[in-house]
């Protein structure tokens, strides 16, 4: 009996020691070293091994569109895996579906593609360059496409004999301030001197702005001017595009020093500082110097707003937020609050309607956020270096969790009682 009663422990024990190791391993292998910083939070892989993903978009059923280096893949929520289009040349940066459609931008083009017809239209071929320092993103109201446009530069002034200078959708005039040795002005090509009251000419896509293209009679314009650059963007409940804009940073002929990130509300034909002013103040007012710790020069001789509109939320650092989600629903926090990412700080936050952030997700340094978008209750995580689709959502109460440390000390204490009764038992 006293034998019988050891075998049944030792089995116990043993089983117990398994629950620990399993836990353990899920917490460490599976959660990829993040941290969870809230308890109402839980995240888990959605998919793996994902590879040349830039953006993502997703479709009525869930299935997942991949925009990647070499085409579009389709993830059905089965796990299958389709490709869409294969093409070598193509390297997708930003995509949304519409009513059985994809839209796309590659290199400098907005595209569009009938998954039904397998036809595909290109729809804007000429978007202004930018020197690869900001990127295009697109985003979809009713029947149209919105398309954030960077600037070309830093703060209007090209740096090198190759750089690609400004264009401008709104017309401004310039005070004539030149940079460097080559005497660069704004908005002109490396070494060109501009002069006071020299008028810049309108291009009808320009850079550091946001166009709408309507799908149904093909025709863009211009939706709001000013913006340096987009990292991300969204709608709340109300139907307010919200979105992250980079702020100036220290470096280029016309350094910025003092600046930081931006969640903006953007609305049709405002014009929001760009390349004068940021978060609502100008230039050359205390909170900016230029790289020699002195006030920086303004650029316009005119001002295409007097009162440029302050932001919804200010953020620490410029050039550290990226990605932007609304939760609409209030799916996981908040109604209307907004989850983003520090780059910095591998930290995802959320912000909610008063303008309060706390932080939600600490990842380690091994990642390379690309996209993050809302799915239905949940939220997508795109990590391009590891190839890795995580999934966000509102801790459900089981096992492991939200719960991990009440079931941790729970394992403990059963454990110290079994070896209690064991030394017991070897006593007897």
């Amino acid at each position: 009996m006293e034998g019988d009663m050891k075998k049944i422990i030792v089995v116990t024990f043993t089983i117990i020691l398994s629950l620990i190791g399993a836990a353990i391993l899920f917490n460490n292998v599976m959660k990829y070293d993040i941290t969870c910083l809230d308890r109402e939070i839980g995240v888990s892989i959605k998919f793996k091994g994902i590879k040349d993903a830039n953006c993502f978009t997703y479709d009525c059923l869930n299935n997942i569109y991949l925009g990647t280096d070499n085409g579009i893949e389709l993830i059905k929520t089965d796990g299958k895996n389709e490709d869409i289009i294969k093409d070598k040349d193509l390297k997708i940066s930003s995509i949304i579906y519409k009513d059985e459609k994809l839209y796309y931008i590659s290199d400098n083009k907005l595209i569009g593609y009938d998954l039904k017809s397998k036809k595909k239209d290109i729809l804007i071929s000429n978007l202004p360059r930018n020197n690869d320092i900001g990127k295009y993103s697109i985003i979809a109201r009713d029947n149209s496409i919105f398309i954030s446009i960077s600037a070309a530069t830093n703060s209007g002034v090209v740096n090198e004999k190759n750089s690609i200078p400004d264009t401008s959708p709104i017309e401004l005039t310039l005070k004539g301030i030149n940079y460097g040795q080559e005497a660069t002005g704004s908005f002109s090509g490396y070494g060109v001197k501009t002069k006071n009251g020299q008028v810049i000419k309108v291009n009808s896509i320009g850079n550091a702005c946001v166009i709408s293209y309507d799908i149904k009679n093909k025709k863009s314009q211009l939706f709001s001017s000013g913006i340096r650059n987009v990292e991300g963007w969204d709608y709340n409940s109300s139907g307010a595009l919200m979105a992250v804009v980079g702020g100036f940073e220290n470096n280029g002929s016309r350094a910025v020093q003092g600046d930081t990130d931006y969640i903006y509300e953007l609305k049709k034909d405002i014009w929001y500082g760009w390349p004068d002013y940021s978060g609502g103040d100008p230039l050359n007012s205390p909170k900016f110097t230029d790289e020699n710790g002195k006030s920086v020069k303004m650029l316009l001789s005119k001002l295409p707003m007097l009162n440029p509109p302050a932001p919804f939320y200010v953020h620490s650092d410029a050039g550290s937020i990226y990605g932007l989600v609304v939760d609409r629903e209030g799916a996981i926090k908040e109604k209307d609050s907004m989850f983003f990412y520090d780059k910095n700080e591998t930290t995802l936050y959320n912000l909610d309607d008063n303008g309060l952030n706390k932080k939600i997700l600490k990842f380690n340094d091994n990642i390379e956020l690309k996209d993050i978008k809302l799915v239905k209750q949940s939220i997508y995580i795109l990590d391009k270096k590891n190839g890795i689709m995580y999934e966000m959502k509102k801790e459900e109460k089981n096992l492991v969790g939200g719960y991990s440390n009440i079931m941790f000390f729970s394992l403990c204490v059963i454990i110290s009682v079994m070896v209690l009764i064991l030394m017991k038992i070897k006593k007897s």
